[in-house]
């Protein structure tokens, strides 16, 4: 398998894949690009320190990661290459997403929720997140990949039925909920809240959308508000509390 998987590197030229990438659909390259877009102005409009809400930097990578893999599918084609980067997907998604719950406890403690400053709760916050992390890695080490299309999409999905239910992403998705309620009774500001709604409006609806492309609109819907939210509340609070 690692000899295969080196060959279709070194066949993959960057030559090679700059005229493959040149074939992707606008919808991608328009995909990509608001990833790239998004991710820059969050960086250039927030505080520059480290803080719980930084997390949210690495979730907007995963995600640019997540559908340029996609997109390249089709062009890398079958075999070892693309089913460790499929795999990649994977992995990011159980060690990234959970750190929304970090964010969140990130967003609240700087608009002063007082029972966020409790040493206890910014601990749960923690546990919360490798709980959640925990779970879905051990989805992901029981995974067995198989090649797929769907809608022109090529990418490599574990096909074995599950009766388990995404533990990880109900998770994730209570939290935030949660979190943008607070926020709403706390400061007034909705976009949290409705960036979420939205999000669980649409990933109702995945399952009946003809392409992918929707549920992914949906997905950087909800980036663009919690990055609203952390650009907003940081101008705010930040000369109040320098760090947090």
């Amino acid at each position: 398998m690692l000899a295969v998987f080196f060959i279709q590197v070194v066949q993959l030229t960057p030559l090679t894949l700059i005229r493959r990438m040149q074939l992707l659909d606008v919808e991608d390259t328009i995909s990509h690009t608001a990833y790239i877009i998004l991710f820059i102005w969050t960086f250039r409009s927030s505080q520059k320190e480290l803080t719980y809400r930084s997390f949210l930097y690495i979730i907007i990578i995963g995600l640019l990661y997540d559908n340029l893999i996609l997109a390249v599918g089709r062009f890398v084609g079958t075999g070892d290459l693309l089913e460790i980067l499929n795999l990649g997907r994977y992995w990011i998604h159980a060690l990234v997403t959970p750190t929304l719950v970090l964010f969140t406890y990130g967003i609240l403690k700087l608009a002063e929720v007082n029972w966020m400053k409790s040493n206890i709760v910014k601990w749960l916050s923690v546990f919360v997140a490798l709980l959640l992390s925990v779970i879905e890695i051990l989805v992901v080490v029981q995974l067995e990949l198989n090649p797929v299309w769907d809608n022109g999409v090529l990418q490599y999905i574990s096909t074995s039925s599950s009766n388990h239910p995404p533990y990880m992403i109900i998770g994730v998705t209570c939290v935030l909920l949660i979190g943008g309620f607070i926020l709403y009774r706390k400061t007034n500001w909705k976009w949290m809240l409705l960036g979420t709604v939205i999000m669980v409006f649409g990933s109702a609806l995945s399952s009946f959308l003809p392409s992918c492309a929707v549920t992914n609109g949906f997905e950087l819907f909800l980036l663009f508000t919690l990055s609203l939210t952390k650009i907003h509340l940081e101008k705010i609070y930040c000369e109040r509390i320098p760090k947090i």
